[in-house]
């Protein structure tokens, strides 16, 4: 055994780890495989997890071929840092039973237990390969040098417009391949500490001061575009500790004039001080200006803390140990999410995080999954200080270890109050590795270089942990490749079947998905392509169709989506859009023109458990209110509708069933002075009036549907329905012009509807405003089961 704690030679094996780390970290926010049907976190993922396994690989050969394993020497670090994490994580989701979806996601996400392994194994190979000062150096640069190439690709972008380099995936100007717009601002964060950092500890050349200072300067002014006010909060404390320490650093300060102190304020810290306090106080103001001149905007939605710490307390009661399980947040979310949720626009959202990363980890790994990232912190804050205040070997070790430390702390700040992307993750992991390797070579930590052939029990044991290492990454990286065959051709199934309209192709991909690996939303997939199938054969003349093929084409197609939608909910039995896809399976057989014998009670009772799984939501209230009409219950499902609409106010799709049921049981006189007497009792309630002029419309009663709908959007300007439908009364009554300038607002505010397109080409060309309509855009949207145009509320 021996001991080294300075990296000195370099094997061929070793540089190649190397170059790969390097290589992800540097192509990590630049990535992307371009094609509409590919998502960006598809192609992160891919690049960081096959990186990383193949760096493993690498690591692994060099230490056998060696004949030596260099480990750290400090069990607590070694426990603390590196396995308590990714241990009870393991544990997490071994004690609920073996899961795709724990274990690798639909897209390898950051709360999956193969994120977490490769995860943590990146940050051991950075902090054991970058364990030179020229190695730790050259990774700044890489960063920087990628920071500067995404900053160039946004400002084409702001300069020429969203269309320009958008390669089918960055469709709005705040769009990169580093993930949200605030994970943007994280990442031009790191930019603006590693530049603040690098110009007031390094004496820098022309050229890299030059550097620094354009990094300093892009990262300064995407942040004031994005505006995230923690980043910069942190940003004025980090520029105001270098104040500090230049003004009261000096050992003859006592005997210094203020005057003499303040010639010593960098002029550096003191501009980003400044221009950080100024935002910290006034950023709301100012970012809203600086984001309308440069034409920027984008809306982030989470749970908030508050809400995030309820779900957190309600799971433990019930699963204190080890939580829900890695990556299980969402179903926490459905059982304890806040009732209020249901009157916004994210009432049917299944948010997969909480309020941060960290927080959602409570949620899924228990109490002692939060005690492991406690160790971790620990032992991170602990070596941190320690490594500060330790006599350094010059100001360049100083700039390494200070920091990579205070950045990879910054990041693990905004991990506990974001959800970063997959890239700022990356980026966080690999931070806190550099500066792990600082402290190799500072020689705050040491190393134990374990020699095979020395001591022939060590070899052994140390061999067969090397060879059980590289059978779990192997096995790790075959699963991870199916993963990714299996989504990408799931993703070019929903391409073809959304963009293309080509089913037979959807359904060819989806098999070939669904080969590789049977997840549950490949099953529902399927399920609905049956579903659609049979809708679009009933929606036909069938009077001069072969009744004997019709009725095999029906068999066949329902037998698929009942069998699909079945292999969905045995592939996840907690997920309540699993019973849902099963319900509307055995509701296509509902109706007394294809109904079949046992159907009913099916799909009642896969509603149940649906409900069960989620219960505020109205969604599946109506789902029920529609299959009583299906079964002609038309008092039960009214009972549904009335259902739906107490657990969410303003749910259109509701009072559009509402309406049509009420023309069903023949009841419209009577339902239209309902809602009227109701309306004189709640004068304020948009939903109310829509109600009403829905009913109207439906009697025929144009006038009074347009005074109705005219009331409504008095209460509620941006109703959109309303709105559609107050146009449709206009049209009726032959005031075309005014028709027109209602659906001009539409086009503005539902840019992504194709029926309003449609509706305002016809109207300006003086025809009606179905005409030449085709599926889905009918000439009775007040029969449909979907509104025509989604409200923004």
């Amino acid at each position: 055994m021996e001991e080294n704690n300075i990296y000195t030679k370099s094997s061929v094996a070793d540089k190649i780890t190397f170059g790969l780390l390097l290589l992800v970290v540097f192509l990590a926010p630049l990535f992307f495989v371009p094609g509409s049907f590919v998502s960006v976190q598809f192609g992160t993922s891919l690049l960081f997890a096959f990186g990383t396994i193949v760096s493993i690989f690498a690591f692994i050969i060099s230490s056998l071929k060696k004949g030596t394993l260099e480990m750290p020497e400090s069990k607590l670090f070694m426990f603390g840092a590196l396995l308590a994490v990714p241990g009870i994580y393991t544990l997490a989701s071994l004690s609920h039973g073996f899961s795709r979806m724990s274990f690798f996601g639909y897209t390898f996400d950051l709360s999956t237990v193969g994120f977490i392994l490769l995860g943590f194994a990146f940050l051991f190979l950075v902090s054991n390969v970058f364990k030179t000062r020229e190695r730790i150096f050259y990774s700044y640069v890489a960063v920087v040098v990628s920071l500067l190439s995404v900053t160039i690709f946004l400002v084409i972008r702001m300069i020429f417009g969203a269309n320009v380099l958008s390669f089918g995936l960055f469709n709005e100007l705040t769009s990169t391949a580093v993930g949200g717009w605030n994970s943007t601002g994280i990442f031009f964060g790191i930019g603006a500490i590693l530049s603040l950092f690098t110009f007031e500890m390094l004496s820098l050349t022309k050229l890299t001061r030059a550097l620094t200072l354009c990094a300093l300067v892009a990262s300064l002014f995407f942040l004031s575009l994005v505006n995230f006010s923690t980043i910069w909060v942190i940003v004025a404390v980090t520029a105001f500790l270098f104040l500090a320490y230049r003004v009261f650093s000096s050992d003859d300060v006592a005997s210094m004039s203020w005057g003499d102190r303040l010639k010593k304020i960098p002029v550096t810290s003191f501009i980003v001080f400044i221009v950080a306090l100024v935002f910290t106080i006034w950023g709301g103001v100012l970012g809203n200006k600086l984001a309308t001149a440069f034409n920027v905007s984008s809306v982030d939605v989470r749970p908030t803390l508050g809400v995030t710490l309820d779900i957190v307390k309600n799971t433990l009661k019930n699963q204190p140990v080890f939580g829900s399980g890695p990556n299980t947040f969402a179903s926490q979310w459905l059982s304890y999410k806040p009732a209020d949720i249901n009157s916004t626009i994210f009432w049917n959202t299944d948010f997969a995080y909480g309020v941060g990363l960290l927080p959602t980890f409570a949620v899924t790994t228990g109490i002692l999954g939060v005690l492991s990232w406690i160790f971790f912190f620990a032992v991170f804050l602990y070596l941190g200080f320690k490594a500060i205040f330790s006599k350094m070997l010059d100001q360049f070790s100083l700039y390494l270890t200070v920091s990579s430390f205070f950045i990879a702390l910054y990041l693990w700040i905004m991990t506990f109050i974001y959800v970063p992307s997959m890239v700022v993750f990356i980026l966080t992991l690999f931070f806190t590795g550099l500066f792990f390797a600082t402290l190799y070579t500072n020689g705050v930590l040491k190393t134990k270089v374990f020699v095979f052939t020395q001591n022939p029990k060590v070899g052994f044991a140390a061999t067969l942990a090397l060879v059980a290492v590289f059978v779990v990454t192997g096995t790790l990286a075959y699963g991870l490749m199916n993963n990714s065959r299996s989504l990408w051709y799931f993703q070019k199934s929903a391409y073809a079947a959304n963009t293309k309209g080509d089913i037979a192709d959807s359904e060819v991909q989806l098999a070939k998905a669904i080969a590789l690996v049977p997840y549950d939303v490949y099953y529902r997939a399927q399920s609905e392509i049956a579903i659609l199938k049979i809708n679009s054969l009933l929606s036909q003349d069938l009077s001069k169709a072969n009744k004997e093929e019709v009725s095999k084409f029906f068999t066949d197609e329902l037998s698929k989506a009942i069998s699909s939608a079945t292999k969905a909910q045995q592939a996840d039995d907690a997920n309540y859009l699993n019973w849902v896809a099963l319900g509307r399976a055995y509701e296509v057989a509902v109706p007394s023109q294809t109904e079949v014998a046992g159907a009913y009670e099916a799909a009642t009772l896969s509603y149940q458990k649906a409900m069960e799984r989620n219960p505020q939501n109205p969604g599946i209230s109506l789902l029920f209110a529609r299959l009583e009409a299906a079964k002609n219950n038309l008092k039960k499902a009214k009972e549904y509708a009335f259902l739906a609409i107490n657990q969410k106010q303003n749910y259109t799709d509701a009072y559009l069933l509402l309406s049509q049921l009420e023309v069903a049981d023949k009841n419209l006189k009577g339902a239209i002075d309902s809602v009227a007497a109701l309306a004189i009792i709640d004068p304020t309630n948009a939903n109310v009036f829509f109600q009403l002029g829905l009913l109207k419309y439906n009697d025929q009663d144009f006038k009074g549907a347009t005074e109705a709908f005219v009331k409504s959007l008095t209460i509620a300007p941006d109703y959109a329905n309303s709105k559609y439908f107050l146009g449709l009364s206009l049209v009726q009554q032959g005031d075309i012009p005014n028709a027109i300038k209602l659906f001009e607002e539409l086009k503005t505010t539902n840019p992504e509807s194709k029926e309003v397109e449609f509706i305002l080409t016809n109207l300006k060309a003086g025809k009606s405003p179905f005409t030449n309509a085709e599926p889905p855009i009918t000439s009775t949207p007040e029969k449909r089961q979907t509104a025509p145009v989604r409200d923004r509320q």
